[in-house]
């Protein structure tokens, strides 16, 4: 639910088959996940998890922005059948902490087994086939969350968005020139955030292991997201420099 206006807001985009609401609450009580939809409320009736739930009719841009969001299954007939969808559905609810990230991740598996057809995640720009989200859920003991919701991006510099879901902070690095290898330096690093909620400090260094290159973690405003953007990390971001 969206009960704390300066949490950051969690968003979760979910389009299938359904024609109407009233179909769309029948479909959910045939899958049987123990949720109740009422009004514009989603609920987990054991755990009482909830959030709010936004129902749209079908949108021409749906596959357009899946496909860019999803490019490693963009090919697949689960892309294809995002083409084919009736209704979109928004999962909206305060984020910023692993335990409402992943509540939010079981209610839009949910969805998914209503006849979802797929999960975007408003709030990063990362994009899952159904199979895939309700394997992220099968292993979230093994802090699937992280790869749920974050995604990286690359460029003259590369940097991570979506952490802010979990409630951290994002982190930022140039690119010397090897992409992969930045990329795989700040996955470890967020990865290290999540995993081992460690207390960091500005000045202290970090290294994927002994062996490798130490860079020294600074405060940095992060990528220039409007103040309105669905991505912005209220956190803020480390910037990982060589030492």
């Amino acid at each position: 639910m969206i009960d704390n206006p300066s949490a950051p807001l969690t968003v979760l985009c979910i389009p299938g088959p359904w024609q109407s609401r009233s179909e769309l609450l029948e479909a959910i009580v045939r899958g049987g996940s123990g949720y109740l939809f009422a009004g514009q409320v989603l609920m987990h009736m054991d755990t009482k998890q909830a959030c709010e739930l936004e129902f749209h009719a079908r949108d021409p841009r749906m596959g357009a922005a899946f496909r860019a969001a999803g490019p490693h299954w963009a090919q697949t007939p689960d892309m294809q059948r995002i083409d084919e969808h009736a209704a979109v559905v928004y999962l909206v609810a305060n984020g910023g902490t692993a335990i409402a990230a992943e509540g939010l991740m079981q209610a839009a598996a949910a969805l998914l087994d209503a006849g979802g057809l797929g999960v975007k995640v408003e709030s990063s720009g990362i994009a899952h086939s159904p199979s895939a989200w309700k394997q992220l859920c099968a292993d979230l003991h093994l802090f699937s969350a992280h790869r749920a919701y974050v995604l990286y991006i690359t460029g003259s510099e590369v940097y991570s968005c979506g952490m802010h879901n979990l409630g951290l902070r994002d982190a930022i690095v140039e690119n010397g020139g090897d992409t992969a290898e930045a990329v795989e330096l700040i996955r470890s690093f967020t990865r290290y955030l999540f995993t081992e909620a460690p207390t960091i400090r500005a000045g202290q260094t970090f290294s994927t292991d002994r062996d490798a290159p130490a860079y020294r973690l600074l405060d940095d405003a992060g990528p220039g997201y409007a103040e309105d953007s669905l991505y912005l990390n209220p956190y803020g971001c480390w910037r990982l420099v060589p030492v």
